[in-house]
């Protein structure tokens, strides 16, 4: 990935996580306060560091072996996962506000990137099946 096309997807991300998290932040905050949270900031804010990280790694992939296998994408997702399990016990342990409303936003949120990041690599893999077709044709016609 280039880093043109690297910023792109990176000022994507941004902009996602930004307009879900305002939206959603300010849905609780208005029509649902009893919902609303103080560390409700803290879900886009982790998945906004995780979806940078992954873009990363996936990238640092890429590079070394010239393709992004969905076996890579599973373990880095799995590690995702992991992650939001720890993040939700550390606040469950230290902070212990509205832990329901913080477990339902964070599993939304879950729910919201692992659609985007399934679409995501759907179209990435559309793309490469029809790149390795092409060259199997050429390859064919020789």
């Amino acid at each position: 990935m280039n880093g043109k096309l690297r910023m792109r997807l990176m000022g994507w991300i941004t902009f996602i996580n930004a307009t879900i998290g305002i939206a959603l932040g300010g849905l609780l905050y208005t029509i649902w306060p009893e919902h609303y949270f103080t560390w409700y900031p803290s879900i886009p804010i982790f998945y906004w560091i995780m979806s940078m990280t992954m873009t990363f790694i996936l990238d640092r992939v890429k590079r070394k072996n010239g393709d992004v296998t969905v076996t890579t994408f599973m373990v880095v997702r799995f590690c995702k996962f992991t992650l939001a399990i720890a993040f939700l016990w550390l606040y469950a342990q230290l902070i212990n506000e509205r832990l329901k409303a913080f477990g339902f936003t964070m599993m939304l949120f879950y729910f919201i990137y692992l659609g985007m990041e399934t679409y995501t690599v759907y179209l990435f893999e559309k793309k490469r099946m029809k790149r390795e077709k092409i060259e199997y044709e050429e390859q064919s016609q020789k």
